[in-house]
C-alpha cells in the first residue's frame, strides 16, 4: 500500500477528484451508453452527487489513516462496478439497470464492511502487541 498517500496528506483530495470522476463516468457510461436510454441532466447531477458522498466518504477515510478500508472499499466498488456493467448484457426484462445498481451497492457495502473488519483487527493487532 505504499502507493497511496501518508494520512493526512494533501494529496488525498486530489485522490477524492480523481476518484469521484471516474465513480461519475462510470454510471453514465452504464446507464446512458450501455444501457442505451435517453440522456438526463437531472440524473447526471444525481450520479455525480453519489460519486462525490462516496469518494468522500472513502477518501476521507484514507486521509484520516484508514487504509485498509480504503482498498478494501475501493476493491468492493470494483467488483460491483463489474457486476454492474456485466447485468447489462442480461435478458431481464428492463431491469438491467436495478440490478446492476444493486450489485455495485451490495458489492460496495461489503467491501466497506470488510474494510472496517480489517481496520479494527489490525487495531487489535498493534495494541495486543503494544501491551
Amino acid at each position: 500500500m505504499k502507493f497511496l498517500p501518508a494520512a493526512k496528506s494533501k494529496s488525498w483530495f486530489l485522490w477524492m477528484t480523481v476518484y469521484a470522476i471516474l465513480l461519475w463516468l462510470l454510471f453514465p457510461l452504464h446507464r446512458f451508453v450501455m444501457l442505451a436510454q435517453e440522456m438526463d441532466t437531472t440524473l447526471l447531477l444525481r450520479f455525480a452527487l453519489f460519486s462525490v458522498v462516496v469518494a468522500g466518504i472513502v477518501n476521507t477515510l484514507g486521509w484520516l489513516g484508514a487504509r485498509l478500508l480504503w482498498v478494501f472499499s475501493t476493491a468492493g466498488i470494483i467488483i460491483g462496478a463489474a457486476f454492474m456493467l456485466g447485468y447489462t448484457y442480461k435478458e431481464m426484462s428492463g431491469w438491467e439497470d436495478l440490478a446492476g445498481f444493486l450489485a455495485f451497492s451490495l458489492f460496495s457495502c461489503a467491501g466497506f464492511a470488510l474494510g472496517l473488519l480489517a481496520e479494527g483487527i489490525r487495531l487489535l493487532y498493534t495494541r495486543a502487541s503494544k501491551s
